[in-house]
């Protein structure tokens, strides 16, 4: 879906898109309303520096919450164990493993060095105090945009990760999906060819011929299945012409 997609009147949207069209439009509010911070406080300290460092501040800010929640808010497979088919190709799951582990590390640390927080605001709205202008105020309005940077690129694309992204891989995976078709009375030659433009396989003894009648099928027609399943046949000779 194009970004003019995002905005057509009359269009049916799913929650993905809403919660996408939404991201987006307060994404740009709040860079349309830090540009003009940066310039009211550019104006006010009377140096323009200052106003550039806070857009920069508050961009690298939302850029660590946005990492961070999407981090938190990658979605989890949900694998049925008792699943019989098989595929050619498996999902990688090692980014949701790094965030599992990242996560943990990330909240572990927070909650050994919850008590070291105040006095590192502190250290850091006084680092803050001289590239923002060296006013009473700066070193308040520079920790004020950091932490609403952080929050909000959280909340962003924690909400985009877990219900856009989660979608997308979701019809993804149902496009992934083939239906078995109808296998039996069918010579193995003929099966063959209808198993593969359903992009399915068939599991059949190495000597049995292509002129053989297939009589049974595993799986039963029509049931849905990932691509490249393998669906187990059984055979019969034909009957001699005399």
């Amino acid at each position: 879906m194009g970004f003019r997609d995002l905005f057509s009147p009359g269009r049916e949207r799913g929650a993905g898109d809403k919660i996408q069209r939404g991201v987006l439009v307060i994404a740009i509010s709040m860079l349309l309303g830090m540009i003009i911070v940066a310039v009211l406080l550019s104006v006010s300290t009377r140096d323009g520096g200052a106003g550039v460092t806070a857009f920069l501040l508050f961009v690298a800010a939302a850029a660590v919450g946005a990492a961070l929640g999407f981090m938190f808010g990658l979605p989890r497979a949900r694998l049925a164990e008792n699943s019989t088919a098989s595929t050619f190709y498996l999902t990688n799951s090692n980014l949701i493993k790094v965030s599992d582990w990242l996560t943990t590390i990330v909240i572990g640390l927070g909650l050994v060095n919850l008590g070291k927080a105040v006095p590192a605001m502190r250290s850091l709205a006084h680092a803050l105090h001289a590239p923002l202008g060296g006013t009473s105020y700066a070193g308040a309005v520079g920790l004020s945009l950091l932490i609403i940077g952080v929050l909000a690129g959280f909340l962003l694309y924690y909400l985009w990760t877990s219900i856009r992204v989660r979608e997308l891989l979701e019809e993804a995976e149902r496009q992934n999906q083939q239906t078995v078709p109808e296998l039996r009375n069918q010579t193995l030659g003929e099966a063959r060819e209808t198993a593969s433009q359903s992009n399915v396989t068939l599991l059949v003894p190495d000597d049995a011929p292509d002129s053989s009648l297939v009589t049974r099928q595993a799986v039963a027609p029509g049931t849905s299945v990932p691509s490249g399943t393998a669906v187990a046949v059984s055979t019969v000779e034909p009957p001699a012409v005399n």
